[in-house]
């Protein structure tokens, strides 16, 4: 009886549980039902409550740093600045297996969602619930591309819903095809490369057209972390990651195992980028200049510019090789560490400019930042300033004991030359002349000619000026002698002669126009004449060019701390500085030697093929009668052995004699190398004097 009962109630018991239960499972599945239409419909959703895309806009350049693209002298591209963009490419105009590698790496079912993956999301939402925090986003390449295009990196959870929903709006307004177009041409891969064809071009030196799959592979593993997986970081660890590429291509089905195999045995090289950095010293310095010249309302254009400049390509390689070989030759034995070199045009066009011997080492642009003394490098100034007063080249000057204020500059060796024109002088550096010449036509009037000519460095005017004691830059040196080749036209240095964007809208365009004579045709000829001298019998006579005219002058100053030789033809002029940022002394570096060889081999390289011209210099005055001489200017000339100049500190003093010599032998007289600025000392009273002379600075410009 009980267990009849017993029966009954569970029966009635389990009646009503069962309607429960069918109940509660009908429920659960209507809204399991209505859940998978929903996660179904939500890019559709999502989509709706995004705002509209512009697309008419220019989504390649949309919140992209803008884009320098310099060419050369010639309209050829040299390099880049800001984003490195390389051309805009279309998924036909790549290698199947290019868009494949970053397909199977990123997005293996770009083709099949909408916008974002439901299933990618729930796993990225599962890492990060365990992690307590956002260490993973699940993005589809939609979303990676709708993150570049209008949001920021931020890892939050709002800004992944703004992703997903500018994400969806995309796809419905976009084909699958533009957008993985658009993400191909768009994704920053890395020192500075934007896109698929720019990091080919930095990574590779070629198209992203003509790439190999083991190159592809290396360019996908770059997506995530461009700087820490950079090839030119770890070139190993780099090729070690694009074979993990290799393998998910082949689970994709976008290559073979077979393609896969060759492709790991033929691991991707990167390009030697040493000769490109090099150039950068030229095109930082065009970089100030576009800033300068194509600004409007004082910013530049958004839009990426092509800036057509002055550069030589091949004289910039071959003067960087040059400066190179030079101190890896003989650096360390000469304890030289530095150099610049500045070619430029008479009219002030800078074709190369190298400012160090190695900008990887070192972005520090020698040649347009580094002020130093330029020692009797300055003294063309001194001699100008006396042309143009009416003093002739060819007017005589006794060396003798100098006293200006208690400074008493002395020769080079303490050597005394007697006797001699301005001209000889010049050529030989006699600083007891110079010194004295700069009083006679006053510091002021050397200041103003210095000016006049292209020195912008502030310039003191104390006694030791004459002898290149205020500092001053390789390119405005380069450029004063360029206006010496200019025949006396102001040569204003420039690198950048046309700025444009993509869309030939011309934004600056360097009008050649008539220069500014800035020097009497007569004084240019004059001086001229006088730093041709230099070359063919005084302290720069292993700058002597085989088969053109050259005029220039050396530059040494205190304790061999820096060493120059500035030059010119018809064709260039051409400033070398040698030295150490440090300002250590160089072991017995006058200018006459390492910079004197450096200039000419960088100058028969650029006068390669190019006709002779004679300099537009005056002749000396005829004289019937017999002058003191020396040796200078034939191969019995001191200095000068077996055709070949020897080093200026072992040649003897010159020999006088009165008869039997040449007027040129009498012009230009023998003489070492110029000596350096006298020895400075810092006043008591904080000033910076010769004691008992006028103030002065110091080496370092302090």
């Amino acid at each position: 009886m009980a267990k009849s009962k017993f029966r009954k109630s569970a029966a009635k018991l389990w009646a009503r549980w069962r309607v429960v239960v069918l109940r509660t499972a009908l429920a659960l599945g209507v809204l399991g039902a209505a859940a998978g239409v929903g996660l179904y419909m939500l890019p559709d959703i999502i989509a709706s409550l995004a705002p509209k895309v512009d697309v008419s806009r220019d989504l390649y350049a949309l919140n992209r740093p803008a884009a320098f693209t310099f060419l050369d002298s010639q309209g050829r591209e040299v390099g880049h600045r800001g984003a490195v963009v390389g051309t805009r490419l279309t998924l036909d105009e790549m290698p199947a297996y290019l868009p494949a590698a970053f397909i199977a790496m990123e997005d293996r079912r770009f083709y099949d969602h909408r916008g974002f993956d439901l299933k990618g999301l729930l796993r990225a939402a599962w890492v990060n619930w365990r992690a307590g925090h956002v260490v993973q986003g699940g993005s589809t390449i939609t979303q990676q591309l709708a993150k570049i295009l209008f949001l920021t990196s931020d890892r939050t959870y709002t800004r992944k819903l703004h992703e997903m929903m500018d994400a969806a709006a995309l796809e419905k307004q976009l084909s699958k095809t533009q957008i993985l177009e658009l993400y191909l041409n768009r994704i920053y891969l890395g020192s500075g490369a934007y896109g698929v064809d720019g990091a080919a071009r930095v990574y590779f030196g070629k198209s992203a057209r003509d790439l190999s799959l083991s190159q592809a592979a290396m360019l996908a593993t770059l997506t995530r972390a461009p700087s820490a997986f950079s090839p030119r970081r770890d070139l190993a660890a780099a090729q070690a990651r694009s074979r993990q590429v290799l393998a998910a291509m082949v689970k994709t089905r976008a290559i073979t195992p077979a393609e896969a195999k060759a492709a790991k045995a033929a691991p991707a090289p990167i390009i030697d980028r040493t000769r490109a950095e090099a150039r950068n010293y030229f095109l930082d310095a065009a970089v100030d200049e576009v800033k300068k010249v194509a600004t409007i309302g004082g910013r530049l254009p958004g839009e990426d510019l092509i800036v057509r400049t002055t550069l030589e390509p091949r004289l910039q390689d071959a003067a960087r090789l040059v400066l190179l070989r030079h101190l890896k030759k003989d650096g360390k034995r000469l304890r030289v560490a530095q150099g610049a070199i500045v070619v430029m045009r008479p009219d002030g066009a800078v074709t190369a400019m190298i400012g160090g011997r190695d900008y990887g080492d070192s972005v520090f642009n020698r040649a347009t930042r580094a002020r130093r003394q330029p020692g009797s490098a300055f003294k063309p100034f001194v001699y100008l300033a006396a042309v143009e007063n009416g003093i002739s080249p060819w007017d005589v000057r006794t060396d003798g004991p100098v006293d200006i204020g208690g400074w008493q500059p002395t020769n080079y060796g303490a050597r005394e030359y007697g006797t001699v024109t301005l001209a000889s002088a010049l050529a030989h550096s006699v600083n007891t002349i110079t010194a004295s010449l700069a009083q006679e036509v006053g510091l002021r009037t050397v200041i103003s000619v210095a000016r006049r000519v292209g020195i912008t460095s502030p310039l003191v005017a104390n006694a030791s000026l004459a002898l290149g004691t205020s500092e001053v830059t390789p390119l405005e040196l380069t450029a004063a002698y360029a206006t010496f080749a200019a025949g006396g036209i102001k040569a204003t240095p420039y690198l950048v002669t046309e700025v444009s964007d993509r869309r030939g809208r011309i934004y600056y365009n360097r009008s050649a126009g008539a220069g500014l004579r800035v020097i009497p045709v007569e004084a240019n000829k004059d001086l001229t004449a006088m730093l041709a001298g230099v070359v063919t019998g005084g302290t720069g006579t292993r700058a002597r060019l085989p088969d053109h005219e050259a005029a220039g002058k050396t530059g040494t100053t205190q304790d061999y701390r820096d060493a120059w030789f500035v030059g010119f033809t018809t064709d260039y002029a051409t400033g070398v500085w040698v030295g150490n940022d440090d300002t250590k002394p160089m072991r017995n570096v006058t200018g006459g030697t390492l910079p004197a060889a450096i200039w000419k081999e960088v100058m028969v390289f650029a006068e390669k093929g190019m006709p002779a011209k004679a300099l537009e210099k005056s002749e000396p005055p005829v004289i019937e009668d017999e002058w003191d001489s020396a040796y200078a200017g034939s191969d019995s000339a001191p200095g000068y052995q077996g055709g070949a100049a020897v080093d200026e500190e072992r040649s003897a003093p010159p020999r006088r004699e009165r008869r039997g010599r040449s007027f040129l032998d009498w012009l230009f007289g023998p003489s070492e190398d110029e000596p350096p600025p006298p020895p400075q000392q810092r006043a008591r009273d904080g000033d910076r004097r010769f004691d008992g002379g006028p103030p002065v600075v110091d080496d370092e410009g302090r």
